[in-house]
């Protein structure tokens, strides 16, 4: 067992979750190889997005051309799996014995199935706009009015504040103190929902066997092996897209 509070399963279900993130690696890889067959290759998903030829330039000249795609490429599928880490632990924490991942859409992440306490939950502090965050705040108040015995949570598992793990009324300018509306960060958020203040420690060490059981059973290619592909695609183009990036940008 890899940890005490959920499945194995569920786990790997999870894990899962985020290590599908990684296959816009591949997608990635199609692209280039489908521009490069129609000649334009600042047509593929690498240049999806606006690139800075300026800075391009600093970093070439600092890191080579091979290294700035490599950078380039884990940029890309850093933005997908971060996306996905709240969702982890949203499913994660919804595995628990006696609470429910209401699913990505809904009013709230989490409940207790005896609908005492609801959680939205983030992965990190900054995740949310000032406008989002107003927004979570009207729906728990609403939540606690509708359910008169509960107590919501704003949650989030990384914190840029001196104090990693904690909880506490939320108070929030412009809104009224409420005791049942409540803030929850670091290991404080596992410990609300298992019982167990270790639960996040433990899920911590337990995240990388998960992980390489998960990627032997799916039989999972290594990014460094996607992106060395990439390297050889790109290799016979790389004058072309160093001359070149300029114009597509301004021109």
């Amino acid at each position: 067992m890899y940890v005490n509070f959920i499945s194995d399963e569920h786990f790997k279900e999870c894990v899962r979750h985020v290590l599908n993130a990684y296959d816009n690696a591949l997608t990635l890889k199609e692209s280039i190889e489908n521009s490069i067959l129609k000649g334009d290759i600042f047509q593929s998903l690498l240049f999806e997005n606006i690139v800075d030829p300026f800075k391009m330039a600093f970093d070439i000249s600092k890191i080579g051309i091979e290294e700035w795609i490599k950078k380039e490429v884990l940029r890309q599928l850093d933005k997908s799996v971060e996306q996905k880490m709240g969702e982890f632990h949203q499913k994660i924490l919804g595995g628990v014995k006696g609470w429910t991942d209401l699913q990505i859409g809904q009013e709230v992440d989490l409940m207790k199935n005896d609908e005492t306490i609801y959680i939205e939950i983030k992965n990190k502090s900054n995740t949310c706009s000032g406008d989002a965050l107003t927004a979570v705040r009207r729906k728990l108040e609403e939540i606690t009015k509708n359910n008169h015995n509960s107590t919501a949570f704003w949650a989030y598992i990384i914190a840029k504040t001196k104090q990693k793990s904690g909880e506490e009324i939320w108070i929030k300018k412009k809104f009224n103190k409420i005791d049942s509306v409540k803030k929850v960060w670091g290991e404080n958020v596992y410990e609300i929902v298992t019982g167990d203040a270790d639960a996040l420690p433990k899920m911590y060490t337990a995240l990388p066997s998960v992980i390489t059981d998960v990627s032997n059973e799916d039989k999972i290619v290594e990014i460094k092996i996607i992106i060395s592909d990439i390297i050889d695609l790109l290799q016979p183009h790389l004058e072309s897209i160093q001359s070149k990036i300029y114009t597509e940008v301004f021109k």
